[in-house]
């Protein structure tokens, strides 16, 4: 029995874990998905609709809305925000027109606008701090930018800095640098890890999988310098890295399998974005074409080819057809409302809100209403870009109004004997009526009855060359509009209120650089802004995005905010060079990975140490290496590998329902979950419900960028690890796969450690384990022997599948 507890004991930890690291009470700080919830949802409404009536001018009711402070006031009627019951909250039963309040009257806000709102209030109705929005508010910026916001550090020119520190006591560049801090603070790195944590936090870091028993076993016996070299070299070469990577950019672009208005429509061909970018990181496609073409394939396409696609070989055709594939960036962006297409408006913004933060590191949508009140992005800047993407004509998901996808784009160059088969379809309808007209005025002779017959033979022709035609593909893309146009400032970003017109050009703080062919959107060349060489912010975000995914935090611990609210670089030094080297490198993500892997700060151990824990308790100057939780997708395909249950083949189309069928509202909204054994890379994403296994587990937001993943430790996670069917299914699978190793008990002990937690039992382990299996198959009342003791190895899989010791890389 004391083996038995022993085994309990570890297998718990982890609900143990979750139970003491609760939050116990108190406001929270408020996230930075949440304040750009206020910049770019509540504050333009609260300006658009609220503060004209409830500010220090005229606060009717008593009430005031111009800042937090006032808010949690309240007013006549008493709080306007219920703290214990955010849907009892005055302020949402107000916009809903509930229980006989209305705000505003006479107009009922949109229901994005309530939607907004309530996800606000729920999350404590996070303000900005000393943001006002009344006239006399202060402590914003508007206007020109000045000399001291173009002296922000994050918008200076990289600079080339020295190695700094002593190449004898320090060989690798980047433990140079770092020494420099931990001198200053008496600190110093730990020694380097053991091979099998090392091993181990490589291949999840690089594939998001765990090292197989055979790979652990070459390692250990690798004794050569270049061992942990080549290993990295093995990885990076693995179609598995692609997904693993492939998986963080489709976290910062809000990817999506659905469109995310009130009815969140499918969007079957998304995939193949996903798809794309899976195999452009495994490829290691340049970084800088990385984005153009996300911004502008479809552009680059055309110019590469001539017209027409007879002289084409299959080799240019498939380049067109990644080229088109990669605009899937931009179709991606989440749509709006009943009827989406009368909120494009808001689909351009979060695009906008996207390309600024995944690519430059700003919050370009806080410009949408008024001059960014932070950083030096004005509402000239947000409409300048805001014409590009309203010279793009997206393709249309569909919605609860308008029922079927359109607009979707040719996956090569036109071509009259393919058509796309909606059109297809169109055509043959329409030649179908006239050959039935014809045989109709048939049935009365005329004096023209050779000309009809003729007309109807030609008719029938056309219609079985339809009818045998293979349709062409079409992709979830954006193409340039027929009229490409410069957009008017939306004063308070409604569209309805029209400003000064203003041209389309880059970003006042990069340049502002004027387009040369105002007859295009301007896409192809805001894809040259972002890139080019100069700009200081692109290969400075990625840089530090790359050093986030190896060590959990950036080396800017706000990894989607440069500016002045995020905050300032830990070793601005490091970065730099970094960013340098990623130039040099031609913008290579592998080259940066074999960089940051070779240096002592990676290699080193996660073992704590006391004194450090006083002077550096979070190791931001990274005297350790940062253990952390596996993230969801690691969980669950953690647990297929060890199982043997996992399909190494690519995710396709996901098994939507056919068109013809959709009829989804935001009353009986779209919602699925598609079961696989495929990567979760794979896995259908869901904007207004999200998987349950990774919504659980913290997957990332579809709705909006998703800088870093908030890891939590909570009861339910525990639970689900004990009591859920897929785990119960991956530990029978992993029963049989000891089962079918040929050897004696402790043997398939030893072969279960070594697959789940990548080193052999110990002789107590075993022990234990003996007992275990021996106690738990005599407390079970049903089943043959055999079926007993199955039944005691698929429990003791169970145990090792939720250790901490699996769900964490060290």
């Amino acid at each position: 029995m004391a083996g038995i507890i022993r085994i309990f004991t570890r297998c718990y930890l982890f609900l143990g874990g979750m139970v003491v690291v609760l939050p116990i009470s108190g406001a929270e700080p408020a996230s930075a998905e949440m304040l750009a919830l206020f910049e770019n949802e509540i504050r333009p409404l609260l300006l658009n609709h609220c503060i004209e009536c409830h500010s220090p001018k005229k606060s009717e009711s008593g009430l005031r809305l111009d800042d937090i402070v006032q808010v949690r006031r309240g007013g006549d009627s008493g709080p306007v925000i219920d703290r214990d019951d955010f849907n009892s909250s005055l302020i949402l039963k107000a916009i809903r027109h509930e229980d006989g309040y209305e705000m505003p009257p006479g107009k009922k806000l949109t229901d994005p606008e309530i939607l907004a709102m309530t996800k606000w209030i729920q999350a404590g109705a996070p303000w900005p701090e000393g943001v006002k929005l009344a006239e006399d508010g202060k402590g914003m910026r508007s206007g020109d930018i000045t000399d001291e916001e173009r002296n922000f550090w994050s918008f200076r020119p990289i600079q080339h800095p020295e190695i700094p520190g002593n190449a004898v006591a320090h060989p690798h560049p980047i433990d140079r640098f770092l020494s420099i801090p931990l001198e200053a603070h008496q600190l110093s790195m730990r020694p380097q890890a053991e091979k099998r944590e090392l091993l181990r936090r490589a291949t999840f870091d690089l594939t998001g999988l765990p090292p197989t028993p055979e790979e652990m076993s070459d390692f250990l016996q690798d004794e050569s310098p270049q061992a942990f070299e080549q290993v990295i070299e093995r990885l990076l070469s693995s179609s598995a890295y692609g997904e693993r990577w492939g998986r963080h950019w489709l976290d910062i672009v809000r990817y999506a399998d659905t469109a995310g208005e009130t009815a969140d429509y499918p969007s079957p061909l998304a995939f193949h974005y996903r798809n794309w970018v899976i195999q452009s990181i495994n490829r290691d496609l340049p970084y800088d074409e990385f984005i153009r073409q996300q911004i502008a394939g479809d552009l680059i396409a055309q110019n590469r080819i001539s017209a027409g696609n007879a002289d084409l070989t299959a080799e240019q055709l498939s380049a067109y057809r990644d080229l088109v594939t990669a605009t899937g960036f931009v179709a991606i962006s989440r749509r709006f409302g009943f009827d989406s297409q009368n909120y494009q408006h808001l689909t351009i913004q979060d695009t906008l809100d996207t390309v600024g933060q995944s690519v430059l590191g700003l919050t370009i949508g806080c410009a949408r209403c008024h001059d960014h009140k932070f950083d030096p992005v004005t509402m000239a800047d947000y409409y300048a870009w805001f014409g590009i993407f309203d010279s793009t004509k997206y393709a249309f998901p569909g919605s609860e109004e308008r029922k079927r996808p359109s607009d979707l784009v040719l996956a090569l160059p036109p071509d009259p004997n393919h058509l796309p088969d909606p059109q297809r379809q169109q055509q043959l309808a329409a030649i179908v009526a006239q050959i039935e007209a014809l045989e109709k005025a048939a049935e009365t002779p005329t004096e023209n009855i050779e000309s009809q017959q003729a007309e109807r033979q030609k008719l029938i022709t056309e219609r079985d060359r339809l009818q045998n035609m293979v349709p062409a593909e079409v992709l979830y893309a954006v193409i340039d509009s027929e009229s490409p146009h410069d957009s008017a400032i939306q004063l308070r970003g409604e569209p309805e209120r029209p400003g000064k017109v203003v041209p389309r050009r880059n970003l006042d703080i990069l340049g502002a650089d004027a387009l040369s062919q105002p007859a295009s959107s301007g896409r192809e060349e805001l894809a040259r802004w972002l890139t080019d060489d100069k700009n200081p912010l692109t290969s400075r975000v990625m840089v530090n995005r790359i050093w986030q995914y190896h060590f959990g935090r950036g080396l800017v611990r706000t990894e989607n905010d440069f500016g002045t609210r995020g905050e300032r670089p830990t070793h601005p030094e490091l970065l730099d060079w970094l960013a340098s080297r990623f130039l040099e490198s031609g913008w290579s993500l592998k080259a940066m990975h074999r960089l940051i892997m070779t240096s002592s700060a990676y290699q080193q151990s996660s073992d704590l140490d006391d004194v450090a824990m006083q002077v550096d308790p979070d190791s931001r100057w990274l005297w350790r290496f940062p253990p952390r939780r596996l993230s969801a997708e690691e969980i669950r395909d953690a647990m297929l590998s060890v199982s043997g249950l996992m399909d190494r083949t690519p995710g396709g189309a996901h098994p939507f329902p056919p068109v013809e069928t959709w009829n989804f509202s935001q009353h009986d909204p779209f919602y699925a979950v598609y079961h696989h054994h495929q990567r979760s890379v794979y896995l259908m994403q869901q904007r207004l419900r999200q998987h349950p296994f990774l919504g659980l587990f913290d997957g990332a937001d579809p709705n909006a960028s998703t800088a870093h993943r908030q890891l939590t430790t909570v009861p339910t996670q525990a639970l689900y690890l004990m009591n859920n069917d897929f785990v119960h299914e991956c530990s029978r699978a992993l029963t049989q796969r000891l089962h079918a190793f040929n050897g004696e008990d402790d043997a398939r002990i030893g072969l279960a450690y070594r697959l789940t937690l990548g080193r052999d039992p110990t002789a107590e382990e075993i022990t234990d384990t003996r007992h275990f299996l021996e106690s738990y198959s005599s407390t079970l009342t049903s089943g043959t022997d055999d079926e007993k003791r199955t039944r005691s190895w698929d429990a003791f899989g169970r145990t090792l599948l939720v250790q901490n010791e699996f769900l964490y890389v060290r």
